[in-house]
């Protein structure tokens, strides 16, 4: 999952393998520990980027789904003030409204529609399926990956 996941990263971010940055480069790495996380045909791991001398810095999180070919990257979240993957306390960001699913994938029925600015509470590793990574809303459902931060 890691070595699909960081090249395609570094190629997101601009960044180069920490290992041979230098100069005014943005450097990545896979965080130590990497926080790997797998669930149903998805995974995210921990990585740092950040510039070669060290200012600048900012947490990731690296996301990936896998199927019968391997596994393939889907985005990168960086922040300087990260908390985590997604978890407890997590925000809702939608213009209008997001579809929570009474199950994984887009077929499956909506339950309800969270407004931008709900809090939720993220309970589970991530599915992926209907080419969306989904998380389970502890006492809601389930949300695609591209509407919580």
């Amino acid at each position: 999952m890691i070595a699909v996941g960081k090249p395609a990263a570094e190629r997101d971010l601009h960044a180069v393998d920490a290992k041979s940055c230098s100069g005014s480069q943005t450097c990545f790495q896979v965080g130590s520990p990497s926080r790997a996380m797998v669930g149903t045909n998805a995974g995210t791991f921990y990585a740092q980027v950040g510039g070669a001398s060290g200012g600048g810095g900012a947490a990731c999180f690296v996301f990936l789904y896998h199927d019968t070919a391997g596994w393939h990257y889907v985005n990168v979240r960086c922040a300087q003030a990260t908390g985590s993957i997604p978890g407890p306390q997590d925000l809702v960001r939608v213009s209008g409204c997001a579809n929570v699913r009474d199950a994984p994938g887009l077929s499956s029925h909506v339950v309800a529609c969270l407004p931008n600015g709900t809090i939720v509470d993220v309970d589970s590793a991530p599915v992926y399926l209907d080419g969306h990574i989904w998380w389970h809303l502890n006492g809601r459902g389930w949300m695609a990956h591209e509407f919580l931060t």
